[in-house]
């Protein structure tokens, strides 16, 4: 019988102890908060895009004549003027060619003086029956056949020294220069070997493709020369700035993408041909966009939100994210006058008890020494 009064003595003191608990748990003191508003200012959505960096032009360097490689003028690599002495081939030949040249037309050039001094000296001759017209008619015949060789001789002299300028083969073009395919000692043939690469850089293009719903802004681009961000494959650092410069002008029927094309000054080479990039093409521009910070945006099951007060209490107020640029959200949803808590102190919820104001730093060192 005694074991009921002590029944009834352990119950109330573990009711005693949970009102206890209950009552330390409803007095547990507001949360300071912070408030802020969105800023409105003018803002453009970017989108990155993958292209890939190719030189304007790339030339493969080809022998015009054939001969044995002499010599290598150039570091593998390097940056090369147009003009700049790349290879020389053995010149002997040509030279050899371009001295029988010149000797057949002073030969040719002597024939036709004499004919031509004939043709003179039997003009009057003929003019007064001394000879036959058909005697004239023939040394006029030699002499005009005379001064043809020597026009022969004469393209065929200029022929022999295009082919000595051969021997020395130069750059067409500025721009970076590949490996030298063949070595010096080798062979090479007029119009078939294949010598070198050089690739123009500066400027350089980045051809990349949008969907089909991006081309209206696309051509907004180009029409207002706007200044397309460049940056590396994952984002992030940025290389350069271009102009947008090519449209094509047919939607892919099997992408549904459009091609584009971008001109880059590459004066500091940070772009290599072949080279994955990020272009950040402007795809909307809204004015007075409202814009909070992103750590002010959470993430709910029904969507993004961001806390406001009402009644001392935090509220989740439901907004849209536009974009996020950095450090920034473009949001839409509230209004510019909207309070919202930021930054976010640990165990916020909604309907926990906030309040603002100076004094907080007190009331959490006393919560924090109270006993639990």
């Amino acid at each position: 019988m005694m074991r009921y009064p002590l029944i009834f003595l352990l119950t109330a003191v573990t009711l005693g102890l949970t009102g206890c608990q209950g009552k330390a748990r409803h007095e547990m003191p507001p949360l300071q908060v912070q408030l802020t508003t969105p800023t409105q200012e003018n803002m453009t959505h970017y989108v990155g895009y993958l292209g890939t960096v190719t030189p304007i032009q790339t030339v493969t360097v080809i022998p015009q004549t054939s001969g044995l490689l002499q010599n290598i003028s150039f570091t593998q690599g390097a940056m090369v003027s147009k003009g700049q002495t790349l290879f020389t081939i053995d010149p002997a030949q040509t030279r050899a060619e371009l001295a029988q040249a010149l000797a057949k037309l002073a030969a040719d050039q002597a024939t036709a003086r004499y004919n031509r001094n004939l043709v003179d000296q039997d003009r009057p001759l003929a003019e007064k029956d001394f000879i036959t017209r058909q005697s004239f008619d023939q040394a006029v015949s030699q002499a005009q056949a005379a001064a043809a060789q020597v026009a022969e001789d004469q393209a065929a002299v200029q022929q022999a020294r295009i082919n000595l300028s051969y021997t020395r083969i130069t750059a067409p073009i500025n721009g970076r220069i590949g490996l030298a395919l063949v070595k010096a000692g080798n062979l090479v043939v007029a119009n078939q070997t294949q010598l070198t690469t050089i690739n123009e850089i500066n400027p350089i293009t980045i051809n990349f493709s949008v969907p089909q719903a991006q081309l209206g802004a696309a051509r907004q681009a180009q029409s207002q020369n706007t200044n397309l961000p460049i940056q590396e494959e994952k984002g992030g650092t940025l290389l350069a700035q271009g102009k947008l410069t090519f449209i094509d002008n047919t939607v892919s029927a099997s992408t549904a993408t459009v091609s584009l094309q971008v001109t880059v000054p590459n004066t500091n080479h940070k772009l290599w041909p072949g080279q994955y990039v990020l272009v950040q093409m402007p795809v909307q521009h809204i004015a007075n966009a409202l814009v909070l910070p992103v750590g002010a945006v959470q993430q709910g099951s029904s969507g993004p939100f961001v806390y406001t007060v009402e009644q001392g209490k935090a509220t989740d107020k439901a907004i849209q994210v536009l974009w996020e640029t950095g450090k920034k959200a473009v949001i839409s949803g509230i209004t510019p006058q909207t309070r919202v808590i930021f930054p976010l102190p640990a165990r916020l919820y909604p309907g926990a008890a906030v309040q603002t104001g100076a004094a907080g730093h007190s009331t959490k060192q006393q919560h924090q020494g109270s006993p639990s």
